[in-house]
Parts: structure tokens; C-alpha cells; sequence
């Protein structure tokens, strides 16, 4: 930190976005970039010299990409790493990937460079910088134990012993399970739902992330686990072995038709400031499946899905909350154990065991 302002490092191939996001954290009054550099290899030189606190990286650039320069930072000179992504498939897929490889967040490019587009972006970047220096202790630490703890639980499944899985065609599940999680939740529900049995209760999910992101990520977890993985449309079923993704840019309810659970899709306005929001997932589970909820508010910022929690509390459904020296971010969670929302607080090495257990309790 310099002149008490967060330093950071601008990594981008196009001289506009340079500028963009330069003048972004510079006008922040919070950060001072300290320079900028136009592909991965220079970024790793500038980051020798100068040391700076935070790194904004872009995935797509020449030379070296921002998924090979992030494997490298994370190496050599670990520190928090914002991913700066274009909104294509293939983009959002390498995105994941740089946050499963220790990247702090992501941040969509604005298209086009119209006015209100950089506009939302600015908050955004802003924050996530500020909330990665922050938080850099527990990037730190995590690198250290995430990758072993990682790698020894989860469970190494092949694609041909996936499609000879025998998961339930269709079964309506007595207990529904709702996590909801933002920052860090690309790692963490990593060692998570691929714990999960094939015969696990029907799933809803919450993540924060943009459209386009979240059918990369429901895919990228679907490939590692037991359970169907996948991003939600309209009217999807709610059953047995299936883990229902809510899309990026829409709310995700859960809603009784004819006997049947399905997810009900919508673009109302953000609710605690996100769209999808945790909170309209958690309330409907409390309206539409009360005591037969367990639910799990895991690692992010604000104070999304606290009040959604409280509500299935009240409906007699299980709640847990992520505990602190596990999260990313302990902002969500935070709130949640403050206002008692929460039954139980779980270490992330042991949500997937207790919410195997809760739910058998629930059926």
C-alpha cells in the first residue's frame, strides 16, 4: 500500500481498456495504479519490480493469456488477481478455470465502451479490488491448503463411468437442499457438490455471476461430479440427483405445479443487489417447501441470503452457514450467524457431509 492507497497493476492487450480501467481505480481515490502492461509476460516483469498489492488481469491477450500469467503469479509471487473477461462461452469457461487456479473474482468487460456500461463496471471493479486487498490474508492461506484439500476429497470421475452412473430418472425429492454463495463459490462448491451421491435431494442454486458464466460453470461442475449439474431454464424440473444452476440475469423461485416442484424463472429488479438473488431462492424454498428445506449460505460479499435463511429457519427447514477461516469472503455468512439465521456454522471441508446428513434427516 502506497501513500495508504491499495497499488495495482493494469494486465490488458487493448489500450482502451487500459485507459478505462486505470482512470477507474486512479478516480477511486482508494488505489493507485501503479502502470499498466499489454500481455502476460510483461505483467509478470512489472510485478517483480514494482510489487504492486492487487493485479487487474484480462483472460484473452497475446503472448501469454491471463490463464498462463495467473498459474505464474500465483507460483512465483502470489497476490489477488481480478480476471477481466469478454461475455463469449469460450471466455467464460477459461474464467472459471482462472478462478478454480486462485484468481480472487472476475469482472465482465463492458461492451462497446458506452457510457452506462463503464459505468456498472466501475463500482464493480472498485469493489472487488478493494474487498481482494482486503481479504489477502485468506487468499494466502487458502492457496496453501485448497489445492490438498481439493484434490484428496474430490472424487476423480471419468466420462465413462459418469454416463454409466446410475442417477434417478425422475423421482420427486421430500427434501430440497438451496445453497447460496458469490465470491469464492467457483472453488468451494468445488469441494462440494462433487461430494454429493448421485441419489442426493434435488438441489437449488444460487451463484453470482453474469449470464453466460453460469452455463460454463454449471458444465464445468456437472463434468466432476455424481449429481447432474446444470444451468436452469423455465419450468425445470426439481428432482432427485439434479443440481439446478441459477442463470446469470435472473431471479430462480421454486414454485408447486400440479404436484410437481419446478423453478419458475424471472427479470424483476435485483433484490439486495443482485439478480439472481439468494434471497428470492431462499424465500420461495421457505413459502413452497418449508420444513422439509436445508439450506447452506456459503463465501461472499454483502449480505445476500441472510434474510432468505432466517425464513426457512422460521419455516423449520436446517440452516447452515459457512465459518469464517474457510471463506473467500466472510460477508454473507457474516450476517447470516449475526442474526441467528443459521442452525449450524460449518468449515467448507464439512458442508457436503452435513448436508448429506441433514437431508436424510429431513426425509
Amino acid at each position: 500500500m502506497k501513500n495508504n492507497k491499495i497499488t495495482a497493476l493494469v494486465v490488458d492487450d487493448s489500450p482502451l481498456m487500459r485507459k478505462i480501467i486505470t482512470d477507474i481505480l486512479n478516480n477511486s481515490g482508494k488505489v493507485q495504479v501503479l502502470d499498466t502492461a499489454f500481455n502476460g509476460q510483461i505483467a509478470l516483469q512489472k510485478i517483480e519490480a514494482l510489487n504492486p498489492d492487487v493485479v487487474t488481469l484480462d483472460v484473452d491477450m497475446p503472448i501469454m493469456d491471463g490463464f498462463t500469467c495467473l498459474k505464474k503469479i500465483m507460483e512465483d509471487r502470489p497476490r489477488p488477481v481480478i480476471m477481466l473477461s469478454g461475455l463469449t462461452q469460450e471466455g467464460a469457461l477459461l474464467t472459471i478455470r482462472c478462478l478454480e487456479s486462485g484468481a480472487f473474482d472476475f469482472v465482465s468487460k463492458p461492451l462497446g465502451g458506452l457510457s452506462k456500461d463503464i459505468e456498472k463496471v466501475s463500482e464493480e471493479i472498485i469493489e472487488k479490488v478493494i474487498e481482494a486487498y482486503n481479504n489477502k490474508h485468506r487468499i494466502a492461506l487458502k492457496r496453501l491448503t485448497m489445492k490438498k484439500e481439493l484434490e484428496a476429497a474430490r472424487p476423480v470421475i471419468s466420462a465413462e463411468k459418469k454416463s454409466l452412473m446410475a442417477r434417478p430418472a425422475s423421482g420427486a425429492s421430500s427434501c430440497i437442499v438451496g445453497i447460496g454463495i458469490s465470491t469464492g463459490g467457483p472453488v468451494a462448491l468445488r469441494q462440494v457438490i462433487p461430494m454429493l451421491p448421485p441419489d442426493f435431494p434435488a438441489t437449488v442454486l444460487v451463484q453470482h455471476m453474469p449470464d453466460t458464466f453460469t452455463k460454463a460453470f454449471a458444465e464445468r461442475l456437472d463434468s466432476e461430479s455424481q449429481v447432474e449439474v446444470k444451468e436452469a431454464e423455465d419450468g425445470d424440473l426439481i428432482k432427485v440427483g439434479r443440481v439446478l444452476v441459477a442463470p446469470g440475469n435472473y431471479h430462480m423461485r421454486v414454485k408447486k405445479d400440479r404436484g410437481f416442484l419446478k423453478v419458475s424463472l424471472s427479470k424483476e429488479d435485483p433484490v439486495s443487489g443482485h439478480r439472481p438473488s439468494v434471497d428470492v431462492l431462499f424465500k420461495s424454498l421457505a413459502e413452497e417447501v418449508g420444513a422439509k428445506t436445508v439450506a447452506v449460505l456459503m463465501t461472499g460479499m454483502g449480505r445476500d441470503g441472510a434474510t432468505g435463511l432466517a425464513q426457512i429457519k422460521e419455516a423449520g427447514g436446517y440452516t447452515m452457514a459457512q465459518d469464517e477461516t474457510s471463506c473467500t469472503v466472510f460477508g454473507m455468512p457474516k450476517v447470516a450467524i449475526k442474526e441467528e439465521a443459521a442452525n449450524e456454522v460449518v468449515h467448507l471441508s464439512k458442508i457436503a457431509s452435513r448436508l448429506i446428513g441433514a437431508a436424510n434427516q429431513k426425509k
